[in-house]
């Protein structure tokens, strides 16, 4: 599966150096890159198309009329009517990186095989682990070598992409302090700051000041749901559940013949929980959809809901339905 890990490497590389509004200004729709703006894809007498970026610093784009939404690589598929694979290995050539062998029907390049025994897995691991994971945090001189080395990893490399650098920087800032077991001192938090600042500033907006960044970054620990190496423990759940026969999903208590999307998010609840060792976890809206083909981010947000009214799980705190919004926190209820 390593072919699998370099692939989806390359997408998220070819995503800063080639996102959303560049990919439109080349192919000539620089003027529909706007909040609101006439849809490309349909004759559109009112403004009903989008283009924004989510709070993880990704670019997607929607029409409100019903013609898709998406990201760069969804976006090339809806232009050139092409599929899914074949935009995919344009989108990557446009970006710089040679094109790729068509690949087997699936939507995105697959995570890791999933281990068969359920011992071998522990909450949070990440084969994609940055530097600072394998760092002994209670060493001080180490934690400052981690926090260093994550400024660096993020500092920006070009015009532009602060935003989607400083929003990767607080999530490593919360995945350290998971791994310290504490919260990061001031003086920590400036010693991440200050090396990302001088490392990043030929490429920082000469609008904003030092102080107007700092205060940026303060701001954005507190609204990390998910942890630099924590993707890892969901995507190994999604493809968990995607190999589980119907017979093996979870019943819904008075409900024995519930539909298999309800039954289907159910377990995806059932095994984040178990990698998680019983304790709470966060999911999205749009993670949540990727659990069956098809679904989109309002119907998995509806089957969560509805799987907290039958008391499958426990909304613990509430995040945000839209397509790139925050994920939410659940417990899951059944034995």
């Amino acid at each position: 599966m390593e072919g699998n890990n370099n692939l989806r490497e390359k997408i998220d590389e070819a995503k800063r150096l080639l996102p959303l509004p560049q990919l439109m200004e080349k192919e000539g729709l620089g003027d529909r890159m706007k909040k609101t703006a006439r849809c490309p894809f349909h004759d559109d007498e009112h403004p009903s198309f989008s283009v924004f970026q989510g709070a993880d610093g990704c670019w997607r784009w929607k029409c409100f009329t019903g013609c898709g939404e998406g990201d760069e690589i969804m976006f090339l598929r809806k232009l050139k009517a092409i599929s899914l694979t074949e935009a995919m290995s344009i989108y990557l050539g446009m970006a710089g990186f040679p094109t790729v062998a068509p690949r087997k029907p699936h939507e995105y390049p697959q995570s890791p095989k999933f281990p068969s025994s359920p011992e071998t897995l522990k909450c949070h691991e990440s084969h994609m682990s940055p530097v600072f994971l394998v760092y002994p945090m209670s060493n001080g001189q180490e934690l400052e070598k981690a926090l260093k080395a994550s400024a660096a990893r993020n500092a920006c490399k070009q015009h532009g992409g602060e935003k989607k650098a400083l929003w990767q920087l607080a999530r490593d800032v919360k995945a350290i302090q998971k791994k310290a077991g504490r919260k990061l001192s001031n003086g920590e938090m400036m010693v991440i700051f200050d090396e990302w600042h001088r490392l990043s500033r030929p490429f920082l907006d000469a609008r904003e000041n030092r102080e107007d960044y700092l205060a940026g970054f303060l701001a954005k620990p507190g609204k990390v749901r998910i942890p630099t190496g924590e993707r890892d423990t969901i995507n190994k759940a999604l493809e968990r559940v995607s190999k589980l026969a119907v017979s093996e999903l979870p019943v819904i208590p008075g409900i024995p013949d519930a539909p298999e999307k309800l039954r289907r998010v159910a377990a995806l609840h059932c095994e984040l929980s178990r990698l998680c060792s019983g304790n709470g976890y966060f999911l999205s809206c749009r993670d949540t959809a990727k659990a069956l083909p098809g679904f989109t981010h309002q119907a998995a947000d509806n089957v969560n809901r509805a799987l907290a009214q039958l008391d499958v799980i426990e909304i613990v705190r509430v995040g945000d339905a839209r397509p790139n919004g925050k994920a939410s926190k659940y417990r899951y209820l059944l034995p």
